[in-house]
């Protein structure tokens, strides 16, 4: 009897693993298909004004998490465990021939099709994933910001953590959320069933950790 619930129950879990494999396949095609306009998450944003006024003043560049673990290691080692932080190794696993292709890279990579950002494994391994910057934008006046306003020899302490500077800080939840909802579209809206949970999560250092 136990035997045969256990077969049952590989049946189901087999059965809908398949289930799930086919409809990713289904909705890769979709998107390689599609011939609509890509515009990279943080133009969609920002709107396409702001997004071009911002990248012509040179003012800003991606710089990777590495610098950001300086001032926030516990959301810097918290996103270690998060989906995100595996987007483009998810993607080479699942498809190696659409590892370099830009429909794929504009939701895998941080800064893909944005000056200064993602371009190749080869280029800026730095960038790869979705990092801070992914979901924030360039973090380097963010990051100038900070410094300033610490003595020398306090980076990494419990100084003050000066806010602002980002194109979709937190100081902005209505485009922060814009830049979640870039991505995870209809299409790929599998992670956000409920939106508003998901979203919440993130607010803490580990995403899906009770408050």
């Amino acid at each position: 009897m136990k035997f045969g619930i256990f077969n049952l129950t590989l049946f189901f879990v087999g059965s809908f693993l398949s289930a799930v494999g086919i409809a990713d396949e289904v909705r890769i095609q979709q998107e390689l298909a599609d011939q609509s306009e890509l515009i990279p998450p943080l133009q969609q944003a920002l709107g396409k004004d702001a997004f071009d006024e911002a990248m012509a003043s040179g003012k800003y560049s991606y710089t990777g998490n590495a610098k950001c673990r300086l001032c926030h290691r516990d959301f810097f080692l918290g996103r270690k465990e998060d989906v995100h932080d595996y987007a483009y190794k998810k993607l080479l696993n699942a498809s190696a021939k659409n590892a370099e292709n830009p429909r794929c890279l504009n939701c895998h990579a941080t800064g893909a099709g944005v000056k200064g950002g993602f371009q190749s494994m080869e280029k800026t391994p730095r960038l790869a994933n979705i990092q801070c910057e992914g979901c924030h934008g360039p973090g380097n006046v963010h990051i100038k910001r900070q410094l300033a306003n610490m003595s020398v020899g306090k980076v990494g302490t419990k100084s003050k953590i000066v806010l602002g500077g980002f194109l979709a800080g937190t100081d902005n939840p209505a485009l922060l959320k814009k830049m979640c909802h870039s991505c995870h579209t209809p299409r790929w809206n599998r992670a956000f069933i409920d939106f508003g949970k998901a979203y919440d999560s993130y607010k803490r250092a580990k995403p899906g950790e009770a408050p």
